[in-house]
């Protein structure tokens, strides 16, 4: 299994190759994301992505559409030092395993890349929503799901508390009780969860 890493600051991206290397998995880096996409002469060989979202050449939602484009289903983990919940939600949507935010641990970087490694790309729930997203779907409030129905549409804390004229502090509330209720560690484990369950952005 070989994993590809396409991060242009050589100090985020020798620790990368570092941490996965210490666990036995190949690995190759790039600094741009054109070159990344000239080296897929076998793209069946590259079992993992681990790409920076904002890089010298082009962006990382531009990089997934590429491969997209060239219908390659390469699981893509993304990093970033700049996350907005407008790009994760993109990415998320678009198929990204994970959308991670910089300072990076070494623990949540293996663990979503062994996600990346044990599902195959395009793997969906196309069966509609699993029991236990059902389960914690209902145990939201109508003003939790309009909340997460927003955040599904990439609406930032103000953006949110503007249109359902609530307070920041009380969509921060709603937030909060949404991560513990759908028991998401973090916004793309959350947005994931929300497109399991069907949510439409609001």
């Amino acid at each position: 299994m070989t994993i590809c890493v396409v991060e242009a600051d050589a100090s985020v991206r020798d620790w990368l190759v570092d941490v996965l290397r210490s666990t036995g998995l190949a690995v190759r880096t790039y600094t741009r994301g054109e070159e990344f996409l000239a080296s897929l002469t076998t793209p069946d060989a590259v079992s993992c992505l681990v790409a920076d979202m904002l890089l010298p050449d082009i962006t990382g939602l531009d990089l997934q559409a590429r491969l997209k484009a060239m219908h390659l289903a390469i699981p893509i983990v993304f990093v970033s030092a700049h996350a907005d919940v407008a790009t994760a939600v993109k990415a998320m949507k678009a198929g990204a395993v994970d959308f991670l935010e910089k300072p990076l641990r070494a623990q949540e970087v293996l663990a979503a890349v062994q996600t990346a490694l044990a599902r195959p790309e395009g793997r969906r729930v196309a069966q509609g929503a699993s029991a236990e997203i059902q389960g914690l779907m209902a145990r939201l409030t109508p003003r939790e799901r309009e909340v997460l129905g927003l955040i599904m549409a990439g609406l930032s804390n103000k953006e949110m508390a503007r249109k359902l004229g609530l307070s920041p502090k009380t969509i921060e509330a709603h937030r909060a009780k949404l991560y513990t209720k759908m028991r998401a560690d973090s916004l793309a484990e959350l947005v994931r969860r929300g497109i399991e369950a069907g949510v439409d952005a609001g």
